[in-house]
């Protein structure tokens, strides 16, 4: 099964690279199927069917985020990935919401973190 469906995340990735794509230095590619943002080599965010996972994130923004009913960990395959978090967005204005953790995902991959 596919991790993401443009028919089923096309509004989700419109919103998401709408906020993103003009900040500096982002590039855009697929990977495992998903669209991938990176800065510098350095993955940061990744879009799945209703989500959002953020790659880069600190000890400290983690547990903040973690805190947050719609936020878990990734799980690929059956397989917990801990410096993965997924943020599951119900409705495309939440994004707004997680902007904060976003953005420290990019600085973070920016710094080369």
């Amino acid at each position: 099964m596919p991790y993401y469906s443009e028919s089923e995340s096309q509004q989700l990735r419109e919103k998401f690279e709408e906020i993103l794509l003009p900040w500096p230095e982002i590039t855009k590619k697929k990977m495992f199927g998903s669209p991938t943002y990176s800065i510098g080599g350095m993955i940061f965010a990744m879009l799945v069917n209703g989500g959002i996972i953020l790659s880069r994130l600190d000890d400290e923004k983690k547990a903040d985020l973690l805190s947050d009913p719609d936020a878990e960990y990734f799980v690929a395959h059956g397989r917990v990935i801990k410096k993965w978090v997924l943020i599951r967005i119900r409705n495309i204005a939440d994004i707004e919401r997680y902007l904060p953790f976003i953005e420290a995902s990019y600085i973070a991959a920016a710094s080369g973190k």
